[in-house]
């Protein structure tokens, strides 16, 4: 059941036996029907969208806090640069604006990487991964019959034409 190709490009060769070794006892526990259960709640849509939007909209709201917290700090820089003649960069907060702005990159990788690994290990089929759209690969899929059916129907066109030809002659 280990896709070892797949863990390959995430991992370097010397976890592959330990990760077969959790990925085949993680294999006996999701067997059972509670843990299956369990394994399609972690990997539902629903419940991972609302994680990541609570994590990362956390992180979205301290960076924008501290933003206007910047641009007020360089209205306070322009005022003073006005009034007294003085430039005072120490009332612009770079620091925390670029802290915030770091931590939410660095809090949208994790919560990257964290999907990727729920994708990979955790979810058993295409439809249990998170940001599978059912709506788009039907769509897909229709689209493409569409395209082998208009195919069909041109040759079909052609055939009745080479015909009609045959017959008037």
């Amino acid at each position: 059941m280990i896709n070892r190709k797949k863990i390959k490009s995430v991992l370097p060769d010397q976890l592959l036996d330990s990760v077969g070794a959790v990925n085949t006892l993680s294999d006996t526990v999701m067997d059972s029907q509670i843990a299956g259960e369990f394994r399609s709640f972690l990997t539902g849509d629903k419940v991972t969208g609302f994680a990541i939007g609570v994590v990362v909209g956390n992180a979205f709201s301290s960076f924008v806090q501290n933003f206007v917290e910047l641009l007020g700090g360089v209205y306070t820089f322009f005022k003073i640069w006005i009034q007294k003649n003085t430039m005072d960069a120490s009332v612009i907060p770079f620091g925390d604006f670029s802290k915030s702005f770091i931590t939410m990159l660095l809090i949208a990788a994790s919560v990257f990487f964290f999907i990727r690994i729920l994708n990979t290990f955790l979810a058993r089929n295409p439809t249990e991964k998170f940001g599978y759209n059912a709506t788009l690969i039907e769509t897909k899929r229709l689209h493409q019959e569409q395209i082998r059916t208009n195919e069909l129907l041109a040759s079909l066109i052609e055939l009745e034409k080479g015909h009609q030809d045959i017959h008037h002659q």
